[in-house]
């Protein structure tokens, strides 16, 4: 493995500050990063400019254009590299996003160092672990090749991905022709004697998620027109989690063994193929003969039973007879037909439908019996289940929280639920074969009448709650009531029946009022919150500037002084937003002048502002005016520190314009120009390199007039 001072890491973040502090953080962890503040860079750099990198650290929200996860994707389709998202969300649905294209790592941002450190490392070992897999797989590719049996293997939808030189070999296609198809194009399986297409393996292996072996008499048909009798089975392939990946078919020519075996095999079929059992037994009730369907029902084998007492493997328990009396009955008779109950090896109990014969030789002499039995027990489970549904069927409309009634074609009670009985104050047995009516104010009756009519006449089978609107209900001691009604209609042997479900809106009216009377002070909290934001930043610029004050050292001083005008532009925006009608939107025209004046008079020296804004009101949001307040602060901190030394009459100037979609904001001010040596990403303090950040994260422009005085101009859409 190589050491961390080895790896080179792309960092894609459009947050230009929290940028800097993770590039930061990694250079002093030993990697070598690169940062692009989006997708598309990062494309570009690593695609189609083919820069090596051995691991991209990728933030999922990248502002505008391509977002993380679909920057991953694309990278992902022409380069083979770990991937790492870092983001702020823990959102399970945005983390399953992430994992369904690459699962190298999810790290949520301020984990700290140690956390992102280790999930880079771990993605690199996850990387080689991956490589040493395919050398593994090259090896499982030599030993498909080198068996005897074909084999193919399909993925999840039954398309081959795999076919080893024998399965080639019987299917007439090649493993190149092959891969991509659907199974049943390539294995094509018929019926020997019908002809009739066999249900493909594949599709019992998805359907039953389980091993499966090919049908009896089954045809390979392959491409060249060849047959071929084929056994063996298909298996479903499972990933570490037991979730089935695709199928992997296994299978042999047996031609030669199957026109052996066949003409044996037609003979002691012929009762394998009925689906009840078949015992046959000798005059003293050994098992001579046991069918497919006795081992099925019964769970025992044919070799298990044969040669013993019918009696010993099948404990029979007969309905109002003794087993002797039944044995009278068939030696009498010749048949005895009737219910029993008989147990498995397992001790289950079988409902059996029974017929038992007497079976007499050619000379109709008695040589044994036959007893040919029915499995009745899932008819018997299906009336349980049915018996059981209506009871919990009727536990449920007791149990639910709204009222169920139903009314017969007269419009006469017959259903009355628990819920009904607490909501309308009547016990059930008093109201039902009542009239609807008594339960609805007498205003109401007439239009209830007519909605039940008009909707039996729509042949619609339902109404959701709420569509027939807010009515009135009525207790048994007078009070009306408001609730809310939906109603189905069905048709029961012609007659049609009526259910509605009423739910008592009272609590409801009174809780949506509440509700608004709650959203009110929301605004209201939000609005403090802005205010007391402002304060708190208030309080940190007042102590940044007492510090700032009560330092000797000027330039500790003018450090101290330039993180106070970065807080005072937020102290605008605070106090701008707590004052602003619109949700997180401040006016520019009643921005910047404000910061424009705050800046300027943190410092000494008196400056003229001169501003031409455009009338046009325009509403920016508080994250890009939390950008351009930044940048102005700056602009104005760097006019202040550095351009008027030597001019008596300092003016400072901010004109914007507006052309199509675009903002302009040319700053100006008549002190010294700046150097051609200085620029933003070449200069010897933070301010001209945070405005190039922050300039890039807006997606914005900016350019510099050097001569005779400095003029920035700033490009931004909006």
């Amino acid at each position: 493995m190589t050491s961390v001072a080895d790896k080179s890491i792309l960092l894609v973040e459009d947050e230009a500050i929290l940028a800097m502090f993770e590039k930061k953080q990694l250079e002093d962890g030993g990697y070598s990063v690169t940062h692009v503040n989006n997708g598309e860079n990062a494309i570009q750099l690593i695609i189609q400019a083919d820069k090596p990198f051995d691991l991209i650290l990728m933030d999922i929200d990248l502002g505008k254009g391509l977002d993380g996860t679909q920057t991953a994707t694309e990278i992902l389709n022409h380069k083979e590299i770990p991937v790492v998202f870092l983001s702020s969300h823990t959102e399970r649905e945005i983390v399953k996003k992430t994992e369904s294209i690459t699962s190298y790592g999810y790290v949520v941002k301020n984990s700290g160092f140690t956390v992102l450190d280790a999930s880079i490392k771990m993605a690199f070992k996850l990387f080689e672990a991956n490589e040493l897999t395919k050398s593994k797989k090259e090896h499982l590719e030599t030993v498909l090749h080198s068996i005897g049996d074909g084999v193919i293997a399909t993925d999840s939808d039954g398309k081959v991905i795999r076919m080893n030189p024998i399965a080639e070999k019987l299917t007439g296609w090649t493993h190149d022709e092959g891969v991509g198809l659907d199974i049943k194009d390539v294995f094509k399986i018929v019926n020997v004697k019908t002809r009739a297409l066999v249900e493909n393996p594949v599709d019992i292996v998805l359907r039953t998620n389980s091993i499966v072996g090919l049908a009896n008499h089954t045809v390979l048909l392959s491409r060249d027109g060849s047959e071929y009798q084929i056994s063996d089975s298909g298996s479903p392939i499972k990933d570490l989690n037991g979730e089935t990946r695709g199928v992997v078919l296994v299978f042999r020519d047996i031609t030669a063994e199957y026109n052996v075996q066949s003409h044996i095999a037609k003979q002691a079929n012929m009762l394998n193929n009925v689906l009840d059992a078949v015992i046959g037994t000798d005059f003293n009730h050994k098992i001579n003969y046991w069918n497919k369907a006795a081992e099925k029902i019964y769970l025992w084998k044919s070799e298990e039973v044969i040669g013993k007492s019918v009696m010993e493997v099948l404990k029979t328990d007969y309905i109002n007879l003794s087993s002797e009396q039944v044995m009278q009955r068939v030696n009498l008779d010749g048949s005895f037909i009737g219910e029993v109950i008989q147990y498995a090896k397992d001790g289950s109990i079988r409902n059996i439908e029974v017929n038992q014969v007497l079976l007499d030789d050619e000379s109709d002499l008695p040589i044994g019996y036959i007893a040919v039995g029915r499995d009745i027990s899932d008819r018997l489970n299906a009336l349980r289940r049915v018996k059981e549904s209506e009871a919990k069927l009727t536990e449920i409309i007791e149990s639910a929280m709204d009222a169920i009634i139903s009314i017969d074609q007269s419009k006469k009670i017959i259903l009355f639920n628990g819920a009904a009985e607490k909501m309308f104050g009547y016990q059930s047995l008093e109201i039902i074969g009542q009239p609807l009516d008594q339960l609805i104010p007498m205003n109401f009756r007439s239009q209830h009448d007519n909605n039940i009519d008009s909707f039996s006449k729509t042949g619609v089978s339902r109404r959701a709650m709420g569509a027939l609107g807010e009515i009135r209900g009525l207790r048994s001691n007078g009070e009306e009531f408001p609730i809310e009604a939906s109603i189905s209609q069905i048709s029961v042997k012609e007659e049609k029946l009526y259910t509605v479900i009423l739910r008592d809106v009272s609590v409801r009216n009174l809780s949506e009022s509440k509700i608004q009377k709650l959203l009110l002070e929301k605004e209201n909290i939000l609005k403090e919150i802005h205010h007391r934001v402002k304060n708190n930043m208030s309080s940190i610029f007042t102590l940044l500037t007492l510090q700032a004050r009560a330092q000797s050292e000027s330039s500790v001083q003018t450090i101290l002084y330039e993180a106070a005008g970065r807080v005072k532009s937020m102290i605008v925006l605070y106090d701008k937003l707590y004052h602003s009608e619109t949700d997180n939107t401040v006016s520019l025209q009643d921005y910047f002048p404000a910061i424009f004046n705050e800046i300027v008079s943190i410092f000494p020296k008196s400056v003229e502002v001169k501003m031409n804004i455009l009338e046009e009101p325009i509403e920016l949001n508080a994250k890009l005016l939390s950008s351009l307040g930044i940048i102005l602060n700056e602009l104005i901190t760097n006019s202040m520190k550095h351009a008027f030394n030597e001019i008596n009459h300092a003016v400072i100037g901010l004109k914007i314009f507006r052309e199509d979609k675009k903002l302009y904001l040319e700053y100006s001010d008549n002190g010294l120009g700046i150097p051609e040596s200085v620029s933003f990403e070449n200069s010897p303090g933070f301010g001209l390199q945070l405005i190039g950040m922050l300039v890039d994260q807006i997606e914005g422009k900016i350019s510099i007039v050097r001569q005779p005085s400095s003029i920035f101009l700033l490009e931004f859409a909006v």
